[in-house]
């Protein structure tokens, strides 16, 4: 009668993570987690005080538009039919 062992971890010793790299691990996620919640707290603030308005962002594409009229009309033609249908919706 034969008999055979398999060992069940198949990684060498070095390359099993330890109790201390995933307590560092864990603390890392923490971390990007706090910065997450800290970021989607407070930037959404500063963000919408330089919103524009619809207008404001027609008139600039329409300004890019002008600049691009001498050059290539046609594209200035979309941009500035563009610039339109955004400050109708």
């Amino acid at each position: 009668m034969a008999s055979t062992t398999l060992n069940a971890l198949s990684l060498p010793s070095t390359a099993q993570p330890t109790v201390g790299a995933s307590v560092r691990e864990l603390l890392v996620a923490g971390q990007h987690l706090a910065a997450a919640l800290w970021y989607t707290a407070f930037a959404p603030a500063a963000a919408q005080s330089t919103a524009q308005t619809a207008f404001e962002e027609a008139e600039a594409l329409r300004s890019f538009a002008a600049t691009l009229q001498r050059t290539d009309p046609e594209f200035a033609r979309d941009l500035f039919a563009a610039a339109d249908r955004h400050e109708a919706a």
